[in-house]
């Protein structure tokens, strides 16, 4: 198991202490029970792009990765702050933040790392987790991630590379159905907004890959534009 733990002290001196294993695996035949909220069933707000059968699936495997979040935090604002640490096995990040940022952050490593076939195309970047990453961060991770990717293609011979990006605008085209749906289930489960707000952040990266690779390039540091001489 890889875990990842999120300690929590909020300012009303609630704690909690949240373990994601990013190595877990999701098995259809777990979630027979009726235990899960009506908001997880598969069919509601099925994103119209899901692989998964009905017949094989009666929840949807992202809904379920996040109930428990959406359970203990539906009722949180998100302009709600609190101390947060985030413990992997080789370092530890903090951040004084507001529950909207803590939230997507975790979201994002749950989302990545469970079990949907469309959103665990992004479990690479659950493995190297950046805990309250920028937009700026995110796609510098997700483009460099890919591109890693297609020269290791390119190496084995196993496929042409993809050196113009095209793959990335695909794969957030398709994401972005995801989180959609996503959110419209979270809406159902959630009396606040610092829930609903976190998975927004997601559908607003999606829009901006979807917009085009040149102008994500444009948002990345001077670094990967070539411009490496010193001021």
């Amino acid at each position: 198991m890889a875990i990842i733990s999120y300690e929590l002290k909020r300012d009303d001196g609630s704690a909690y202490s949240i373990d994601i294993d990013t190595e877990r695996r999701y098995r259809p035949d777990s979630s027979v029970t009726d235990d899960h909220a009506a908001w997880t069933r598969l069919g509601n707000n099925r994103c119209p792009n899901c692989p998964l059968p009905p017949e094989q699936h009666r929840f949807c495997p992202a809904a379920v990765d996040i109930e428990q979040i959406a359970r203990q935090f539906g009722g949180t604002l998100s302009i709600e702050r609190a101390d947060v640490w985030v413990h992997t096995d080789t370092r530890s990040y903090f951040k004084n933040c507001d529950a909207q940022t803590w939230i997507n952050s975790l979201f994002g490593l749950i989302l990545a790392s469970g079990g949907c076939p469309l959103l665990s195309q992004l479990k690479p970047l659950a493995q190297i987790h950046l805990p309250f990453a920028t937009l700026d961060e995110t796609v510098h991770r997700l483009v460099g991630t890919y591109l890693i990717n297609q020269y290791l293609q390119y190496r084995a011979s196993t496929a042409e590379p993809d050196w113009d990006l095209k793959g990335v605008a695909e794969l957030y085209s398709s994401l972005k159905e995801v989180n959609i749906h996503l959110m419209r289930r979270m809406r159902e489960a959630s009396s606040e907004d610092a829930t609903v707000n976190a998975l927004q952040t997601f559908v607003s990266i999606s829009s901006l890959v979807q917009m085009g690779v040149d102008d994500i390039l444009t948002r990345l540091p001077r670094l990967l534009k070539g411009q490496m001489a010193a001021d």
